[in-house]
């Protein structure tokens, strides 16, 4: 029998022997040559990475690598490439989303700067009034709140507050709810 025929009627035995292998010397004397025929066989699949081979004291082990598994079928593959185009181009639409409320919100910072009167300094204002919510002008935010029981000092990181004297109505369960909890 020629080598190429050997080589042939060894791999399909391998296969047919599955993840248990077969001794080199029974794949010899399956397919009627002698052993060293099938060590040059081996030898060569070896070297492709198509066999292992595990030495026991009764003989070398021969077991065929099945390389199908790692590899993804054409089907699998076009449905999770579809699934990542859908994903990057969604994500680029977010991305676009998110710019676009960034800009807007850029634009009512700026109109607010504009529609809020700016008072350059004040002596004192009254407020009738028993709440006031302070905004700082400036993405930083507010730097600091100090409070005495009488009197609040409120300092901002760059110059500019709105000071709005208009009343929310205090939710009187929750503010009992937030005093009790302080007890």
């Amino acid at each position: 029998m020629k080598l190429v025929d050997l080589a042939r009627e060894s791999v399909r035995v391998l296969k047919e022997c599955g993840s248990e292998g077969i001794r080199s010397d029974i794949l010899a004397e399956l397919l009627d040559t002698p052993k060293r025929r099938v060590y040059d066989i081996i030898a060569v699949l070896k070297a492709l990475d198509q066999v292992s081979t595990t030495r026991k004291f009764d003989g070398t082990i021969v077991k065929w690598v099945d390389k199908t598994k790692d590899f993804v079928s054409r089907e699998s593959y076009d449905t999770v490439k579809m699934q990542l185009d859908q994903e990057s181009t969604e994500r680029k639409d977010l991305q676009v989303q998110v710019a676009e409320l960034k800009e807007q919100v850029r634009i009512s910072k700026i109109k607010l700067r504009r529609e809020t009167t700016a008072v350059e300094s004040s002596d004192k204002m009254e407020f009738n009034t028993t709440q006031l919510r302070v905004r700082a002008l400036s993405s930083n935010g507010i730097k600091s709140v100090k409070h005495s029981g009488v009197e609040v000092r409120i300092e901002t990181h760059e110059a500019g507050m709105v000071v709005d004297p208009t009343e929310i109505e205090v939710d009187e369960k929750k503010a009992l709810v937030t005093k009790l909890q302080r007890i």
